[in-house]
């Protein structure tokens, strides 16, 4: 499911229980932020201009919500002066103040492509990860190649070594895990939904109703069905229902015992599989 993309944008537009369980976590984790000691008032004043200035809060946000929708992101650090070099190891002793532009967020959808070739380096924390990523422009043309230094990745939930591969070093998507629990939470939900539009039924006897039916013309029928809606206009307007001597209108009210606990079960396995609590999910 991770490789349908039109499933996964689907349902992130339309459905609020996946769009709370990708955008919870990034939510609460950029929230506070962070706070940077032993620095001085000058330089953290700095530092927060900065972060205003890119929108870094923003991007990391974006990232981790990619992330987790698609199983795979990546932000692509732009250093000023150094558009040209991003094929190269960042070495940061060459970054100016002020020369940090921020961070570009792709999703692995839009265009980029991790390369065969792994990190060597078993001091570096991407040891075992691809060393390049191309950036495709339009038509398939290859934009630009990133050294992983200059990039961060953003993935959803961690695969075995094989299903690892097959993704391109990419994690699976949030959503895949549980699926099912959210179409079962739905179908509950409009299932409910349904019930309650049938609690309170009208019944008239009509008599001879089904002779009406299946001897007498298609006239006489459709008088009646004239009838039949001339009294709902009444009904609807004035809350007045005519009724022919001799019929008899009955309302029956239903009660369905059990329904919030069947939909308080399907909260806490919808909650359980997406691994958020039910207070945070549902804001209860």
């Amino acid at each position: 499911m991770t490789d349908n993309y039109a499933l996964l944008n689907s349902l992130y537009r339309s459905n609020w229980v996946v769009q709370n369980v990708v955008g919870i976590i990034p939510d609460d984790m950029t929230r506070r932020w962070f706070t940077l000691g032993g620095v001085g008032p000058e330089h953290w004043k700095a530092l927060e201009q900065v972060q205003r200035r890119t929108a870094l809060r923003e991007r990391i946000n974006e990232g981790l919500r990619w992330g987790r929708l698609y199983g795979g992101a990546a932000g692509i650090l732009w250093v000023r002066g150094q558009e040209a070099l991003l094929d190269r190891p960042l070495d940061l002793e060459s970054v100016l103040p002020g020369a940090f532009q921020g961070l570009y967020i792709l999703d692995r959808w839009c265009g980029i492509t991790p390369e065969m070739g792994l990190v060597s380096d078993s001091s570096d924390p991407d040891f075992g990860l691809p060393e390049y990523y191309d950036i495709q422009a339009g038509e398939g043309r290859l934009a630009a190649s990133v050294h992983h230094s200059r990039l961060i990745r953003f993935t959803g939930r961690e695969l075995p070594y094989y299903e690892q591969l097959a993704e391109q070093y990419w994690g699976a998507s949030e959503v895949e895990s549980l699926y099912r629990e959210v179409v079962k939470f739905d179908n509950t939900s409009a299932n409910m939904a349904a019930l309650t539009f049938r609690a309170n039924v009208d019944t008239m006897e009509v008599k001879n109703l089904d002779q009406l039916f299946s001897v007498t013309s298609g006239e006489q029928q459709r008088r009646f069905w004239n009838t039949m809606q001339a009294q709902s206009v009444l009904r609807s307007n004035f809350g007045v229902h005519l009724v022919n001597q001799g019929d008899k209108l009955a309302n029956t009210q239903y009660t369905f015992a059990g329904l919030s606990d069947v939909h308080e079960s399907m909260c806490l396995s919808l909650s359980g599989a997406a691994r958020i609590p039910m207070t945070k999910l549902f804001g209860r």
